[in-house]
C-alpha cells in the first residue's frame, strides 16, 4: 500500500473532519484578515474509531526535484501586525500563522503537497501514535522521541500538559481549543496528564468525533515549559507561574522553523530549525514574511520580484488575480472562497422571524447574473457550506425543493412569499465593518440593495468600526449582522457556525432565541448534537447532509456568491499551494529555484 493510501484508511480511525468558527465563536477571536475556504477531496472508506497510526509524515510529492536551501519572502499570509507574540493571550487567530510553522501538536492535518485531502485526514506530528480503547473517551498519545527546538530542548509529555494548562489558565473567558473541546476541560483544567516522559493521556467526558483533528488545530502548539518560564521577563501578570512571552527568542516549540527576529508593524523572519525530528524537511532555509496589508502594493511587489508570493489571509479581487495572471512571471492558484461572510438574521423579532421573509429576500437575488457580471465567472453560490469545499458537502442544486432558497432567482415569488407574511415592503439595516474581510462586502452590498428594491425591500448599510462590530453588543434592530467564517480545519463546521458553540452575536442571542421559540432549529440543533459524536465516517456524512438541507431551507443565514480567490507566487516557488487552512503545514514542502 503506497503512502497516500495508508493515511487515508488507517489515519486517525479513517475520520476526518473539519470544522467552521463563525459567528459566536468568532466574538472573541479578534482577527481582522480574511477567512479561507477551498477544496478538497476525501476518502470515503469508513472505518472504527479506536484504530492507532504510527509513522512520520514526510514530503512525496516531487521529492525528487525539491531542492534545499533560499529564503521564501512572503507576505499576506497574516492579516497584519500581532497584537501580542503570547499566542494564548491573544485569543485570536493572529498568531496562528507563526505558532504552525514554529511549534509542533499532538496531531497535524494532512497538507502534504500530493494529499488527497488536505484538511481531511489526520496525521501523526510529535504524537507518532495514539490509542482509544474505550471508542472516543480515553486517547493515550505516544510522543516522538528526539523532538527538539532551535536551542537543543526536547519537548517531552510534561510540556504537552503544561501547554494545555497554560493556555486554560490564561485565556478568558475560553481559549478557542476550550470553547469547542468543553468535554476535556472539566472545571475549565484539561483532563491531560503525562504516563511517562513519552506517553500523553487525555480524557473526554463523550466522545468527540472531532478530537484528533483538534489536536492539529492552529489554535494551539506545544510550548517548552523552560523556554518560556525562564527566558520571560515576567512570570506571568494575569496567571502567575506560566510566564509572559514577550519576545521572539522565546518562541522555540520544536517545529520546522523558528522566528529569528520580529520587528513590530513590520515583519518577521525564521529560519530553518536545524533540530527538526525529519531531517528530510523542511526545504527551506528561512522565511521572511514583511506586513504588507493593502493588494495594490502587494501586486506591485510582487511584478518587481520583491516578494516571492502573497496570501492567502488577505487576498487579492478577482480582477487583480486575473491581471497577475498575465505577468510571465507569476502563476496564479485560483482557490473557492477564501472569504466567506454569512450574514445572521436578527431572527429574535420581526420581519427577520417569519421564514417567509428571509426566503423572499433569498429568491430577491440573482446569483447567476452576480457571478457573470461582477466577478467575471470566477465564484460560486452555497449553502451554510460551500458545495464544492469537500466530500462531506452538499450542493444547494441536489437538494431539489430544500435547495432552492439558495440556489433560484424568482422576485415574483419573493413578492408573494413577502404579501403572505403582512409585510408587502420594509425596511432593514446591514451592518459591516471597516477593515479585513468585511471591505469587500462593500460592492455586494450595493448590489444588494438594487437587487432588493425590486421586491420592495429597502436596505441600509451601516459600516462600524471593527472592533466595536466584532467585540461590541452592536446589532441593528430588526436587521442583519455580517459575520464571517473562519475557515474549514475539521468536519463540525455548523457547531459553532449556528451558534452552539455558545456567546452571543454582536451582543445579541440570535440562536439562544431560535433555540426557545423555534421547532425547526431546535430539530437542527439535535442533529448537529448527533454528528458530533458519530464515529462511524458514512454515518456521519448522512448527517450533515440532512444539516445542510435543513439550513437551506430554513435560510437561518444568508449567504451572497463568493468570488474564488488567487493566491499568487513568482514561478521560482514550488508546492505553494496553501490548503484552505491556517495550520500552514504547507510551508515545510515549499522550495524555491535559486
Amino acid at each position: 500500500m503506497g503512502d497516500q493510501q495508508y493515511w487515508m484508511t488507517r489515519g486517525a480511525g479513517g475520520i476526518s473532519r473539519r470544522r467552521f468558527l463563525g459567528t459566536s465563536a468568532l466574538a472573541g477571536a479578534g482577527l481582522a484578515g480574511a477567512a479561507l475556504i477551498g477544496c478538497s477531496s476525501g476518502s470515503k472508506t469508513a472505518a472504527p474509531a479506536g484504530s492507532a497510526v504510527q509513522g512520520t509524515p514526510t514530503a512525496v510529492a516531487n521529492a525528487s526535484a525539491a531542492k534545499r536551501g533560499g529564503v521564501l519572502r512572503i507576505a499576506g499570509q497574516l492579516g497584519g501586525d500581532v497584537p501580542s507574540l503570547d499566542y494564548d493571550r491573544t485569543n485570536g487567530s493572529a498568531m496562528g500563522s507563526i505558532s504552525n510553522l514554529t511549534g509542533v501538536k499532538l496531531t497535524q492535518w494532512d497538507e502534504r503537497p500530493d494529499s488527497p485531502g488536505p484538511v481531511e485526514a489526520v496525521i501523526p506530528d510529535l504524537a507518532e501514535s495514539w490509542e482509544t480503547p474505550d471508542q472516543g473517551l480515553t486517547y493515550t498519545f505516544k510522543l516522538r522521541k528526539g523532538v527538539k527546538t532551535s536551542d537543543g530542548l526536547e519537548v517531552k509529555a510534561e510540556d504537552v500538559v503544561w501547554t494545555f494548562e497554560r493556555q486554560a489558565a490564561i485565556r478568558t473567558p475560553l481559549g478557542v481549543l476550550e470553547a469547542n473541546l468543553r468535554d476535556m476541560y472539566p472545571d475549565r483544567k484539561p483532563a491531560v496528564k503525562a504516563i511517562d516522559d513519552y506517553t500523553v493521556q487525555v480524557k473526554l467526558a463523550r466522545p468527540d468525533a472531532d478530537f484528533l483533528p483538534l489536536m492539529g488545530a492552529h489554535w494551539w502548539a506545544v510550548e517548552h515549559k523552560e523556554v518560556i518560564t525562564k527566558k520571560g521577563t515576567d512570570l506571568g501578570k494575569t496567571a502567575p507561574g506560566y510566564g509572559d512571552i514577550t519576545s521572539a527568542e522565546q518562541i522555540r516549540g520544536g517545529g520546522p522553523f523558528f522566528p529569528s527576529e520580529y520587528v513590530p508593524a513590520s515583519g518577521f523572519k525564521m529560519k530553518r530549525n536545524p533540530n527538526f525530528y525529519d531531517k528530510n524537511l523542511p526545504y527551506l532555509d528561512g522565511i521572511e514574511h514583511p506586513f504588507i496589508i493593502d493588494t495594490a502594493a502587494a501586486s506591485a511587489a510582487l511584478q518587481a520580484g520583491s516578494i516571492d508570493a502573497f496570501g492567502p489571509l488577505t487576498q487579492f479581487s478577482v480582477q487583480q488575480g486575473l491581471e497577475l495572471a498575465k505577468s510571465p512571471n507569476l502563476q496564479v492558484d485560483w482557490q473557492p472562497c477564501m472569504v466567506w461572510n454569512p450574514w445572521v438574521f436578527d431572527m429574535t423579532a420581526a420581519p427577520f422571524n417569519d421564514v417567509r421573509v428571509r426566503r423572499a429576500l433569498s429568491l430577491a437575488i440573482d446569483r447567476q447574473s452576480w457571478i457573470k457580471n461582477l466577478l467575471q465567472g470566477r465564484g460560486r453560490s452555497g449553502s451554510m457550506v460551500l458545495p464544492w469545499l469537500t466530500y462531506w458537502a452538499l450542493d444547494p442544486a441536489k437538494m431539489g425543493e430544500d435547495g432552492k432558497y439558495l440556489t433560484t432567482f424568482d422576485a415574483a415569488e419573493a413578492k408573494k412569499l413577502l404579501s403572505a407574511a403582512g409585510v408587502e415592503k420594509f425596511k432593514f439595516t446591514l451592518q459591516t465593518s471597516n477593515i479585513g474581510a468585511y471591505t469587500v462586502t462593500y460592492p455586494f452590498a450595493d448590489l444588494m440593495q438594487s437587487m432588493l428594491a425590486n421586491v420592495g425591500i429597502t436596505q441600509e448599510t451601516k459600516i462600524v468600526d471593527y472592533a466595536a462590530h466584532i467585540g461590541g453588543k452592536t446589532f441593528p434592530d430588526n436587521g442583519i449582522y455580517q459575520s464571517f467564517i473562519v475557515r474549514p480545519d475539521i468536519q463540525s463546521y455548523a457547531y459553532a457556525q449556528v451558534g452552539m458553540g455558545g456567546g452571543t452575536v454582536g451582543g445579541k442571542d440570535v440562536y439562544g432565541v431560535l433555540a426557545k421559540n423555534d421547532p425547526e432549529y431546535v430539530a437542527f440543533r439535535e442533529v448537529a448534537e448527533k454528528q458530533r459524536i458519530t464515529q462511524d465516517r458514512n454515518a456521519r456524512r448522512e448527517l450533515i447532509y440532512d444539516m445542510q438541507k435543513r439550513w437551506a431551507r430554513n435560510v437561518f443565514n444568508f449567504y451572497w456568491p463568493a468570488p474564488d480567490s488567487p493566491v499568487v507566487s513568482n514561478k521560482k516557488v514550488h508546492n505553494f499551494r496553501p490548503p484552505p487552512g491556517w495550520n500552514w503545514n504547507i510551508m515545510k514542502y515549499v522550495w524555491k529555484d535559486a
